[in-house]
């Protein structure tokens, strides 16, 4: 497997950290990667990217032009790299800063800044953004990203720790229960195109 995503926002946003973090998870995972980090834009406000590859395979080139995976968090990143999005890339925006009207690839909208914001936590939007992505990649469990998470805030206060993980797991949430919502309204427009069908057939019969 070989996955190329560029994450994208603004400074302070917690662009990097996302990158770094789900690079980690790729490392505990077993996986090869490449963290291509924009340091030139780290004040807060400022254009801020990363490019993360994950394979299973050696990784000649850290630099992402196609993208298999798009993260955006606000509306600026969205009209930089939208027209890198093919029609296998999977994009996941923060719907609370971005409006697109996107067609291509497979879109995800989730209101992260609006979640982290209702569980006091404004700063925890890159990691709703990782509850997204770890039920949309689907390659690591879910206690890989807890492992590292928790390595990776080692010496902060519980309280910190405690928040990443309710906001992490409200973005998974978010995201299965749109997904059992989906597959709901699936079911029943299955069950009335059929019902459909043999009312039909019935009057034919």
């Amino acid at each position: 497997m070989e996955e190329k995503i560029i994450i994208a926002g603004s400074g302070g946003q917690g662009v990097l950290t996302l990158g770094l973090f789900l690079s980690n998870v790729a490392i505990s995972g077993g996986k090869n990667i490449t963290w291509l980090p924009s340091y030139g834009a780290e004040k807060r406000g400022g254009f801020s990217f990363c490019n993360v590859i994950i394979s299973d395979d050696e990784i000649f080139s850290p630099v992402v032009d196609k993208p298999t995976m798009l993260i955006v968090f606000d509306q600026r990143a969205y009209e930089t790299y939208k027209n890198k999005i093919e029609d296998y890339t999977v994009f996941i925006e923060n719907s609370s800063l971005v409006k697109s009207s996107q067609v291509k690839g497979r879109k995800i909208s989730v209101p992260a800044s609006d979640i982290a914001k209702n569980l006091n936590f404004i700063r925890g939007v890159n990691m709703v953004l990782a509850g997204v992505y770890s039920v949309a990649n689907d390659i690591f469990e879910k206690g890989i990203y807890l492992k590292v998470m928790e390595e990776m805030l080692s010496g902060k206060k519980n309280e910190i720790l405690e928040k990443n993980f309710l906001v992490f797991n409200q973005g998974i949430k978010f995201i299965k229960d749109r997904s059992l919502f989906e597959n709901i309204n699936n079911g029943l427009k299955t069950v009335k195109e059929n019902i459909g069908k043999w009312r039909k057939s019935d009057k034919h019969g």
